[in-house]
């Protein structure tokens, strides 16, 4: 599908054509012992066509054939929806379509799964955005963490009509367990330790003995040390010398924090299982430098991935320029794109029965702005009021 053409892309950045969905669940138990597994099956409906524009301080909206706002804030909407919620997931998709085109006369099928999947890295990409700018350690921690460590999805009848970013570190981490033979080199003969090249602190020096452990999968004394993640992270803070600097960075950051802080056990949108529990907030010092610098090159990946597709376009008719946006999720990461890193956020609204979109766009220095409108300022003010008068 291409980006609309018209007078109304002369106030908007960009704009896409799509259609809303039609969806059937389909629910089946594939085994007592196993929880239910859930299918979404989608259409597209030729009936309920529908334009997305862009502009500045607006983001995301549902606009008519000029440009004009029908219904806004889309970004705000999708980052609302509970997390791993498929009846919410449906709902947008119902209103809003899939997030890239299908058919109108067969169904395309997902699993529940994938579909939370799908927009769990747009939240955490929105998320890690935010909390560099506000400078939230423990948020970019896990951000990072799970745009690195998650699993990347296929999505669709080959697994390649949508797939996430594929970070370098990522395609390591699955896969790489190559230990290089140190039992003839002088300094592990001799000192029992290996000197690593590294990022972080120009050299590393390693026990060999640990090393060694590690390798064979014998137990040590560093909680969770012969985990498959932690295995494959250190084979490749020994082995991958050849990585470019992005790369090297992402593992000596999480080689040192996981060896010297905790290892990952399971790494999830909103939180971090590490085998020994430590706070996450006293990430301090060169962890502190080195995680803004490996989350910066994570963000960027993770957008310039979804982006790729886009491409200017120049009319022959109307000697107008355009941007060829081709599906929502492009036309998703292409607003966050557009975002002024530092100066706007999205911001969760504080009214705990907000009924609204709950995350609203803001500008960054508007710190204190804690709503999302003037009715939820007055009636958290209200409920405030009274929780007083009942205690008194």
């Amino acid at each position: 599908m291409e980006g609309h053409k018209g007078e109304g892309l002369l106030q908007n950045m960009f704009s896409y054509n799509g259609y809303a969905a039609k969806c059937v669940k389909d629910v089946y138990n594939p085994d007592p012992s196993e929880p239910p597994k859930t299918t979404v099956k989608i259409v597209a409906d030729p009936d309920r066509p529908l334009l997305f524009s862009y502009a500045p301080r607006e983001g995301l909206f549902l606009s008519g054939a000029a440009g004009k706002k029908i219904e806004g804030n889309i970004l705000g909407k999708l980052l609302s929806i509970p997390d791993n919620d498929v009846q919410r997931h449906i709902d947008f998709l119902e209103t809003y379509g899939f997030f890239f085109p299908v058919s109108s006369d067969e169904y395309t099928a997902i699993s529940g799964d994938d579909l939370c999947g799908i927009v769990n890295r747009v939240k955490a990409t929105i998320r890690l955005m935010s909390a560099i700018a506000k400078r939230d350690y423990r948020s970019i921690l896990i951000c990072t963490s799970f745009l690195l460590f998650s699993q990347p999805l296929g999505v669709g009848p080959d697994a390649t009509s949508l797939y996430s970013c594929r970070h370098r570190f990522t395609e390591l981490l699955e896969s790489y367990n190559h230990f290089p033979d140190y039992s003839q080199e002088p300094e592990a003969v001799v000192k029992g330790t290996i000197t690593v090249q590294d990022t972080m602190r120009s050299s590393y020096v390693l026990e060999y003995s640990f090393y060694q452990a590690i390798k064979s999968g014998t137990d040590t004394t560093l909680l969770g040390s012969n985990s498959r993640w932690y295995k494959n992270l250190t084979a490749m803070y020994v082995g991958c010398q050849e990585e470019n600097d992005s790369v090297r960075s992402i593992i000596d950051f999480f080689f040192h924090f996981q060896t010297e802080v905790s290892i990952f056990k399971e790494v999830d949108l909103r939180k971090l299982t590490p085998f020994k529990r430590f706070d996450e907030n006293s990430i301090t010092g060169e962890f502190q430098k080195t995680l803004l610098k490996v989350a910066r090159i994570v963000l960027a990946e993770e957008i310039n991935f979804n982006i790729a597709g886009i491409h200017p376009k120049y009319e022959p008719g109307s000697l107008f320029a355009s941007w060829q946006v081709d599906t929502l999720l492009e036309a998703l990461y292409f607003s966050i794109f557009y975002m002024k890193a530092g100066v706007e956020i999205y911001k969760e609204c504080e009214n705990p029965h907000c009924k609204r979109d709950k995350y609203f766009l803001v500008e960054a220095t508007r710190g204190n702005k804690k709503y999302c409108c003037p009715q939820c300022a007055n009636a958290a003010a209200a409920q405030r009021y009274r929780n007083r008068e009942m205690s008194k």
